[in-house]
């Protein structure tokens, strides 16, 4: 074998490899995990604009989600562009604002995660239909979050929702104090 045959199939061997490692990670990113950056601050204080997310994929493949779960969805009305909220409601749940209060089924909903009381008026209330969720965002100050509760997103079909939020990978807002 010639030294120019042999350097033909060393670098045939690292493009094929490359290639390899290319779809695999095209393959996590399409259908196990993503990386999301919050922009805006609807999700105040849990997340703060320009977190780094990570998003499982992977998670409502086998499950629906969940009261409670902070998750991703393509924005019903841009479809170029992705919300982060909270899951608040499933299917058959009776949601109402009521005197700054969230109400689900009847019963004031304890949030801890949420510094303030709702300050957007009352609301419903309305009843979650089959193959959606009512999401809000965690800040509740007046015209802070546009949600469910609002008729450009209103409530999400499953079919629209990217992923679960796992963690905070990075806050950039931290950094920026050290």
């Amino acid at each position: 074998m010639s030294v120019v045959s042999l350097v033909q199939h060393r670098v045939t061997k690292w493009i094929i490899l490359a290639m390899f490692g290319v779809s695999i990670a095209i393959g996590i990113n399409q259908f196990i995990l993503a990386m999301s950056i919050v922009n805006g601050t609807s999700m105040q204080p849990t997340l703060h604009d320009g977190d780094r997310l990570l998003v499982n994929k992977f998670s409502f493949l086998f499950q629906t989600p969940q009261r409670g779960d902070v998750v991703t969805f393509q924005d019903p009305s841009n479809a170029n562009r992705y919300l982060v909220k909270r899951v608040i409601g499933v299917p058959a749940d009776r949601i109402e604002i009521r005197d700054g209060k969230l109400l689900r089924n009847g019963q004031v909903v304890t949030e801890p995660y949420i510094d303030t009381r709702i300050e957007d008026g009352n609301f419903g209330p309305i009843v979650v239909q089959k193959g959606t969720i009512f999401v809000m965002g965690d800040n509740r100050h007046r015209f802070a979050s546009r949600d469910s509760r609002y008729d450009t997103v209103g409530q999400v079909s499953v079919k629209l929702i990217e992923g679960k939020v796992e963690w905070i990978l990075w806050r950039p807002s931290l950094s920026a104090h050290l």
